[in-house]
């Protein structure tokens, strides 16, 4: 008789425990292979390029284990020696100087979107409907000079374009407006602009956000919604 198994908790778990990947490395001919090892460390981040432009876009938090992770094992779950899902095997560093490094989603963050999932059939996020760039990839010369910043301004993220009829549109974001803060946390980049978005805020949330247009600071208020 199949029985489900039960997810473990993030804090529960401490490096040097005995880990356990279970998946489909190379494909369905070995499908269930099992591989053993301990958790190697916790709440790691590895940047992540979604966009395949070689920025990063996001930092995944993940557990580090050296079980042997190989491809065909992402999606499958890595549990402590009562059986308990302590994560979901996801990456390795594939590099020949590299032995035994492998990344799982720890399952603390891997619930919401599993709840999401089971609820609406799609992962919702707060969205605000503009694209965006890094300051700190800006020339200083060029942030005092056409965008007016002060000298102190040096992180934050450039308002590069606003979506009509989006919620940004609708709050009055424009276009070279340089975001500084959402709800008094300071923004250093598109990552943690993300990371504010996707992990505090929800759907139908208003937003304030400082910003600096022309060179001078200001507040927007923002109403985020779901895409």
């Amino acid at each position: 008789m199949q029985k489900v198994a039960e997810l473990g908790k993030a804090s529960d778990v401490e490096v040097g425990q005995t880990a356990i990947a279970i998946g489909n490395p190379l494909g369905m001919e070995f499908a269930g292979s099992v591989t053993k090892g301990i958790v190697s460390g916790l709440n790691r981040n590895i940047p992540v390029d979604i966009n395949g432009d070689q920025q990063p876009d996001w930092q995944t938090e993940v557990l580090q284990t050296d079980a042997a992770i190989n491809p065909g094992n992402s999606g499958g779950a890595l549990i402590n020696l009562q059986g308990e899902v302590i994560g979901i095997n996801s990456m390795k560093i594939a590099k020949a100087e590299v032995e035994g490094i492998g990344f799982s989603i720890p399952m603390d963050v891997a619930k919401p979107v599993i709840e999401d999932l089971e609820t609406n059939g799609e992962v919702e996020r707060p969205y605000m409907g503009v694209s965006l760039q890094d300051l700190n990839q800006i020339p200083n010369p060029v942030l005092q000079r056409e965008l007016g910043l002060p000298e102190k301004v040096t992180e934050g993220v450039l308002v590069q374009g606003v979506e009509k009829g989006s919620p940004a549109d609708e709050a009055g974001l424009e276009k070279y407006d340089v975001i500084t803060a959402i709800d008094g946390n300071e923004i250093e980049s598109l990552i943690s602009l993300r990371q504010y978005l996707y992990n505090q805020a929800q759907d139908g949330d208003t937003a304030e956000l400082e910003v600096y247009r022309d060179g001078k600071p200001t507040t927007v208020q923002i109403t985020l919604t779901s895409r």
